[in-house]
């Protein structure tokens, strides 16, 4: 493996049920499963596939986001603004401060880059 170049398929990944799990669920029951394909603490980095079942859950973002939706489809509510369906094929970015409510329709399955701010 090079030390500057990491592919996923070439990796031993265990996903682990309910990482992060939703501090306030508002609808059914619903879980996740998170497969980290990279991870650099000291410099903030995180990426992988993230899957999650039907509900909805309060999020409070604390980082940035960039997500591409595989399979499946959701509704993101932040406050102030109008909902957004997001379903396969789609591609979005997440900010620090978003607020809201995220509701998955259909068992859905992305691949995600999380930045963590310093500090």
């Amino acid at each position: 493996m090079n030390k500057n170049l990491t592919v996923f398929r070439e990796l031993d990944i265990q996903p682990v049920l309910d990482l992060p799990f939703f501090e306030e669920v508002l609808e059914g029951t619903p879980h996740t499963l998170t497969s980290k394909y990279y991870h650099d603490e000291k410099q903030g980095r995180i990426c992988g596939e993230w899957q999650a079942s039907i509900g909805a859950w309060r999020i409070a973002y604390k980082v940035w986001e960039f997500c591409h939706v595989l399979s499946g489809r959701c509704v993101i509510e932040l406050e102030g603004c109008a909902p957004v369906t997001l379903a396969a094929g789609d591609t979005f970015i997440i900010e620090p401060g978003a607020k809201g409510k995220w509701t998955v329709l259909e068992d859905m399955k992305k691949n995600f880059v999380i930045l963590v701010p310093a500090g």
